[in-house]
């Protein structure tokens, strides 16, 4: 019996023992730390790799520099050749010109020459002189591509013009007298300027060469009449009689390209691509 009890004491304590040892958790080693901030600081490396290369949603913006071409362009106005057929004392030639001095801005200059001789029942005339116009024209018309020509333009330009005019002879019916009489007006030398209003267009329909139209509106500035009489014609305006006309013109023109112009711009763009792993 005291045997059994003596068994039964020992198995006892040898499990308390190992309930004991199991319930107690053995301090972590110094190895263990640095083998799990090791592998904290591989997961936080992987996270902000994954970030980087998350689709791009915001807008970038991308610095543009390219040269668009300029040039000095010329040509003639055809209009003067229609006037001519329905006014034939308009004789007159007009040559254009314009040139690139920004993107989207023009030099322009027009100049010409008018001569003027009319005759009927009552007098006869005689009118010549030249012309100029100095101005700009910005075109409106986005480019589809930088080297790209075309233009939608509208523009203002100072038109002046030295000339002279005289009437050589000239008849007058006096009804009470029955008689008519007959006189003349001498040569007088007149300055007139002007201020014009353009909207047109020119289109490239050959490489380098332009065909286009423009509607004009031109102001007097100055008065040119006179207690005698006005003036027929005033060279590069029109009727010397009104302080506004419209006009038309159709022109034919080449340009000559052999500069280019420098534009910077800065693009928005907002792409949807992810960035390209290295």
């Amino acid at each position: 019996m005291t045997r059994i009890l003596l068994c039964f004491s020992l198995i006892s304590s040898m499990l308390l023992c190992m309930a004991a040892s199991a319930q107690n958790k053995p301090a972590a080693t110094k190895t263990d730390t640095i083998r799990q901030a090791r592998n904290a600081d591989i997961l936080r490396k992987a996270v902000n790799t994954d970030t980087l290369h998350q689709p791009v949603t915001g807008p970038v913006t991308r610095d543009s520099v390219w040269h668009l071409p300029g040039g000095f362009r010329f040509g003639v106005d055809l209009s003067r050749i229609v006037s001519a057929i329905y006014y034939p004392y308009r004789k007159e030639i007009t040559f254009v010109a314009d040139a690139r001095i920004s993107s989207d801005l023009y030099a322009a200059f027009e100049g010409g020459y008018a001569n003027t001789p009319y005759s009927d029942s009552s007098y006869t005339y005689q009118g010549n002189g030249m012309f100029v116009t100095l101005g700009l024209d910005y075109n409106f018309l986005k480019r589809q591509y930088p080297a790209e020509k075309n233009m939608f333009y509208g523009g203002i330009r100072y038109g002046f013009s030295h000339f002279n005019y005289s009437v050589p002879t000239y008849t007058t019916k006096n009804s009470y007298w029955g008689e008519d009489f007959h006189g003349s007006i001498p040569k007088t030398n007149a300055n007139a300027h002007w201020v014009e209003l353009v909207i047109g267009l020119k289109a490239e329909v050959l490489k380098n060469f332009f065909m286009g139209w423009n509607l004009r509106e031109r102001i007097l500035v100055n008065s040119v009449t006179t207690d005698i009489m006005s003036p027929l014609v005033i060279p590069g305006f029109g009727n010397g009689s009104k302080r506004a006309v419209f006009d038309v013109q159709y022109t034919v023109s080449y340009v000559i390209p052999f500069y280019r112009i420098r534009e910077h711009k800065l693009i928005v763009e907002n792409p949807k691509k992810k960035i390209p792993r290295k």
